[in-house]
């Protein structure tokens, strides 16, 4: 839902029967950022599997401090826009990129001064929006921040975002959330920003910065090439040049319907995809799902002896760096049956995913005690004594953007241990914590959230955010300059 400023206020005096007082308007936005804080946090500490890590003792103190500022800032939320921040805040703060939430109702208008950076070749730089109404050519296009207000960019943009409503201590967020530095929904008071310096071909210039409204509608569907993803993902497909060789599209490891019917395709395929003269695999704007299809693909182009081979004789022998933990609370098995119960409403494709969840489930919900619970999944097993040879030997890329997050990673570094090269730019960054269960509202009807109940143990290495093997220098929507570029790679190595 869209919002303008009047039906914020409207909403606000509609609840404020439930906390009257001298300003009802004010104490209804209080009363509402109150109950969803407490909600949320209350859900955290009783589903989260960080509550009860071992390995991250600070983790429970940690949360105690994000829910109390967050419940002390709700005293004083006077407006939509304060509730929004404060709600924001409180989830960013977790620095856990599989605790999130979504804001269900949105102002009509934000302002911004004509131009968004994104995240290009280790810098931000200069891009506008495609469909945007016509504005002034300064600061230029492609041309480098350098800071605004005094400030180094760097800085500036830390200030402006950390914590509030980006993560800005993994390095694939700063890339890909960036431009939200130059976006405010506070139509009224100081603009984020008076000033800024901008690099072009060796000049740095200065740039007034001019903040106009524009309305949500007009914005929001042009953001997709800066956050990496978008409301319409990139297809499940696969595709054969004339030159023979095979692209790989996997959008994202949700739709089991396409993902199936892809790895049907494919093995249909199997023996001209073995011998392409070279075969990339796409995972741009993947926000991930179900990571057992990177060993499907992989197994399908070059054995599956091969792949699980190499997985067994790359395995971590650190008690810290392997093995799959769930949360074992009460509450946590109600919200993996309530995760039961959305899949089978998707239909028989994710039969086995429903079943999986419900079994988990039943076993968290007969566990006695809080704790961790150990799944069998993943415990080391026996190093082959030889591993099988691939049954392909072609080169292989990997494409990946900040928009690649979670089971993305994972299939990532499956590809990667095989032999793939990653090229484009870094990977999002996967998280400790994972296997999110969710959506569930808010109590004040304005957004829900999604919260982890598993802890995967991996080495730091295997976690993504890190640079890309070769890294692309432009934008990685620029599907054909990507073309272009890998089949010079394939020629070249």
């Amino acid at each position: 839902m869209i919002i303008g400023h009047a039906f914020a206020a409207s909403l606000a005096f509609g609840a404020a029967a439930i906390a009257p007082g001298p300003d009802s308007a004010a104490s209804a936005w209080a009363d509402l950022a109150a109950r969803d804080v407490e909600a949320f946090c209350t859900d955290i500490r009783g589903v989260h599997p960080g509550m009860v890590d071992p390995l991250s003792p600070t983790f429970a103190s940690q949360v105690d401090r994000a829910c109390h500022t967050a419940a002390e800032r709700a005293r004083n939320a006077g407006s939509f826009l304060d509730w929004m921040e404060i709600v924001q805040g409180l989830v960013t703060s977790f620095r856990d990129g599989h605790t999130g939430i979504a804001i269900t109702v949105v102002p009509t208008q934000l302002r911004w001064p004509g131009f968004l950076i994104d995240g290009q070749g280790g810098r931000w730089v200069v891009r506008r929006p495609s469909r945007t109404p016509a504005v002034d050519s300064n600061p230029p296009e492609g041309a480098e921040l350098v800071g605004c207000d005094g400030q180094p960019a760097e800085r500036f943009l830390e200030q402006r975002l950390d914590e509030k409503t980006v993560d800005w201590s993994k390095a694939p967020e700063r890339i890909r959330q960036a431009f939200r530095a130059f976006t405010t929904y506070r139509l009224d008071g100081p603009a984020p920003a008076r000033e800024c310096q901008f690099r072009e071909r060796g000049r740095i210039a200065n740039v007034r910065l001019e903040w106009r409204p524009i309305t949500y509608v007009a914005m929001q569907p042009l953001l997709a090439p800066y956050l990496r993803r978008g409301a319409t993902s990139r297809p499940i497909s696969v595709s054969f040049a004339p030159d023979r060789h095979a692209w790989v599209q996997l959008g994202n490891f949700k739709d089991e319907t396409a993902l199936k019917a892809l790895e049907a395709d494919l093995l249909g395929k199997q023996s001209r995809l073995r011998s392409a003269p070279y075969v990339v695999f796409d995972l741009r704007g993947n926000g991930g799902g179900n990571s057992t299809w990177g060993g499907r693909f992989a197994s399908i182009l070059w054995g599956a002896d091969a792949v699980e081979g190499r997985r067994l004789a790359e395995q971590s022998s650190n008690p810290a760096e392997y093995g799959k933990y769930w949360r074992r609370s009460k509450a946590a098995a109600v919200k993996m049956h309530a995760a039961a119960d959305g899949y089978t409403a998707d239909g028989p494709d994710f039969a086995d995913i429903a079943r999986y969840w419900r079994e988990l489930g039943d076993t968290i919900a007969a566990a006695k005690e809080d704790g961790l619970y150990q799944d069998e999944c993943c415990r080391p097993k026996p190093r082959p004594a030889v591993v099988p040879r691939p049954a392909y030997a072609g080169k292989v890329f990997v494409l990946t953007d900040a928009g690649c997050f979670s089971s993305c990673v994972v299939v990532m570094n499956t590809l990667k241990r095989m032999g793939a090269v990653q090229v484009g730019e870094a990977s999002g960054q996967n998280e400790v914590y994972g296997e999110s269960v969710g959506p569930f509202n808010l109590p004040s009807g304005l957004g829900w959230y999604r919260i982890p109940v598993s802890i995967i143990r991996q080495p730091r290495s295997s976690l993504g955010g890190l640079p890309p093997d070769i890294q692309w220098p432009g934008a990685m929507d620029d599907d054909q300059g990507l073309h272009a570029w890998i089949a010079k790679l394939a020629r070249n190595r």
